[in-house]
């Protein structure tokens, strides 16, 4: 199955990971990823939040492709769409 992301096509049969997070950076100016949940509960005013993001894992890459977003509705709104191509 052929998804669309972004404009930009993603082969489902190569990915071995997705999920949704939000891209943080500590006080320290350390800059990671951290689940939606986290962040919803425990993020406080040691961390900034720099945007929001979609990760593909691919079994036979290193890397993942992101997709980033800046506000949280237009991430939900991707995970929308992403949920109807993947019921096609």
């Amino acid at each position: 199955m052929v998804i669309t992301v972004q404009n930009r096509k993603i082969d489902m049969r190569s990915v071995s990971r997705l999920y949704p997070a939000a891209i943080i950076e500590y006080a320290d100016g350390t800059v990671t990823q951290i689940s939606l949940e986290w962040f919803d509960k425990m993020a406080n005013d040691d961390v900034t939040l720099i945007n929001y993001a979609l990760f593909f894992h691919h079994k036979e890459e290193v890397e993942p492709t992101v997709f980033t977003y800046t506000g949280r509705e237009e991430l939900e709104a991707e995970l929308r769409l992403l949920a109807q191509q993947l019921k096609s």
